[in-house]
């Protein structure tokens, strides 16, 4: 795969001591809940996964004594507990950088009453939404933190393209795999990355979302490697072009005010 866009976090260490069965169970048990509306009992989830009801009510015990399930008296179902919630948030955002970067980019979202993702790249050339600020627009957008997206996508995926300077033959074959609502060529793609590239900042008007316009940084963390970025994401005609620049430059400054703050991977 292509090395510029796979300049991932090392794999992990393998764990020798771990029993691959019962960890793929117990996995699969902690998905199941995740994916049910509402408390399942013990004998539907062992049926749902075909195990023995035994050993499913073993893992869920275990589990239930580390706080990764709750268990329904009333209904005597489980479900996730707050110790799989907990896993969750810090999977998102190991280093705590969203933490690091919230206040100045409220004030931001408040300046420009626009909303305000804050990316965070992962695994196999994606980025996830490891946080996310609402404008203060009567109309809001929303997005769901956790949502993944491939790492070239949007506004953003322009920025990080233009910031690693990847290769236009390494482009060319991602963006092959990329869809979007409203589609464009890869020649506009690529000369909107090497604007990226030249200005500091990208645009996305209405291809990721129709609709929906989006301005967007990649930022280094403080060994200089390109882990994060941030988009702001407005309804396309809320402003023009002068205020939306201005809006990059910002984002420019604090994307620059945020690199050394934010600690390396």
């Amino acid at each position: 795969m292509l090395a510029k866009l796979r300049e991932d976090e090392p794999d992990p260490a393998p764990v020798a001591a771990a029993k691959p069965s019962v960890v793929t169970t117990t996995v699969a048990v902690l998905r199941l809940l995740a994916s049910t509306e509402r408390p399942i009992g013990v004998n539907a989830i062992a049926r749902e996964l075909s195990l023995a009801p035994s050993s499913c009510f073993k893992i869920l015990k275990h589990l239930h004594a580390e706080d990764f399930v709750d268990f329904d008296t009333l209904t005597k179902g489980y479900s996730l507990g707050s110790g799989a919630i907990s896993l969750a948030r810090n999977a998102l955002d190991p280093l705590k950088a969203f933490s690091i970067v919230r206040p100045r980019l409220e004030q931001t979202a408040s300046s420009y009453s626009m909303a305000i993702g804050f990316w965070r790249r992962v695994r196999g050339a994606r980025i996830v939404l490891a946080g996310f600020i609402e404008g203060d627009s009567p109309m809001r957008i929303h997005m769901s933190v956790g949502q993944r997206l491939p790492m070239l996508m949007g506004a953003v995926g322009r920025a990080i393209a233009g910031e690693l300077d990847v290769p236009e033959q390494d482009l060319r074959e991602e963006f092959g795999r990329l869809r979007w609502q409203v589609p464009l060529t890869f020649e506009e793609y690529l000369a909107q990355v090497r604007e990226a590239r030249t200005q500091g900042f990208a645009v996305d008007r209405d291809n990721f979302a129709t609709g929906v316009t989006t301005v967007a940084v990649a930022i280094r963390d403080a060994n200089g490697a390109v882990r994060y970025g941030f988009s702001g994401i407005m309804f396309s005609g809320q402003h023009d072009a002068e205020t939306i620049a201005r809006a990059g430059q910002d984002f420019i400054a604090l994307a620059d005010w945020a690199s050394s703050r934010l600690i390396a991977a």
